[in-house]
This record gives C-alpha cells, sequence and structure tokens, in this order.
C-alpha cells in the first residue's frame, strides 16, 4: 500500500467517524425531549428518516378489512368454502409415529406433531386453517385434530 493510499483511507475513516459523532450528538439531544411524539420525531430526523411509516392498515378491523376489499372488488371466501373435506384413500406411517394420509382428491398431506391420532382408510376428514397459517385434520365424528402439513 503505497504512503498517499494510506493517507486516503486514514481520511476516510475518520470522516465517517465524524458523521457518526455528528448522529451521536444529535440523538442525544432527542433524549432531552419530554414529549414521547416530538421525542421519536427528533430520532427519526437524527437518523435521516424523513418519511413517515405507511400503516394504513394499522387498527383495522374484520368490519373495516371487508369494506376496503369489497371497494377494490376483492369478495373474501366465507371460512366454510376454505376447508377441505376428503375421503382418505391410505395411511402411511412416518419417522416417530407420525403418518402420511392420500386424500380421494390425489392430495398427500402429512402430521406435523406427534398426537395418537387413529386414521384408516375409509374415513371422512376436514382440514381447517388454524391460527397463524397451521393447518388441523379433523376425523369427522370426533373432537379431536392434528396438525398437517401438504405433501403433495
Amino acid at each position: 500500500m503505497t504512503l498517499s493510499a494510506r493517507w486516503l483511507a486514514v481520511v476516510v475513516l475518520c470522516s465517517g467517524a465524524a458523521l457518526a459523532d455528528d448522529m451521536l450528538d444529535s440523538v442525544r439531544q432527542c433524549m432531552k425531549q419530554s414529549d414521547d411524539a416530538k421525542r421519536l420525531a427528533c430520532y427519526d430526523s437524527a437518523v435521516g428518516r424523513t418519511k413517515p411509516g405507511q400503516n394504513d392498515d394499522l387498527g383495522v378491523t374484520n368490519q373495516l378489512l371487508h369494506e376496503k376489499q369489497r371497494a377494490a372488488g376483492i369478495s373474501a371466501p366465507s371460512p366454510k368454502d376454505l376447508d377441505l373435506s376428503a375421503v382418505v384413500q391410505t395411511v402411511a406411517q412416518a419417522a416417530h409415529g407420525k403418518f402420511v394420509v392420500t386424500l380421494d382428491n390425489g392430495q398427500v398431506w402429512a402430521q406435523q406433531e406427534e398426537v395418537d391420532f387413529p386414521l384408516a382408510a375409509g374415513d371422512r376428514i376436514t382440514i381447517r386453517r388454524g391460527v397463524l397459517g397451521a393447518l388441523y385434520l379433523a376425523k369427522t365424528g370426533q373432537n379431536l385434530t392434528t396438525r398437517v402439513g401438504r405433501v403433495r
């Protein structure tokens, strides 16, 4: 490395440190604000965030969401339309006592949890959506469910 390249590197590093010191000083000034909103605006300004966040959907209730969808021409399916009813064609045992099931519509589903869930060919089942995208398989006529994931 030549002498001029070293000096250039020193100048670049020092200027970056100077900018960081200026930002820290600005942030320290924001700490003195007692009003929460003003302090947050000060922090945003100090770190260079000038555009406020776009949270148009913050606090939207189901009713408001449906109104927005209707206004956009989107028709949301009813919860019953999201359920899948089928008949079990085959049940294969997988690792750790879990099963893999093939349905009459050709779909293949695998059990995701170690729960004793008796299932046999010919059983009628329903797959429903749960919280946070989970899918649950229920055998018709029973009050027992198990979490599943689609394989094919």
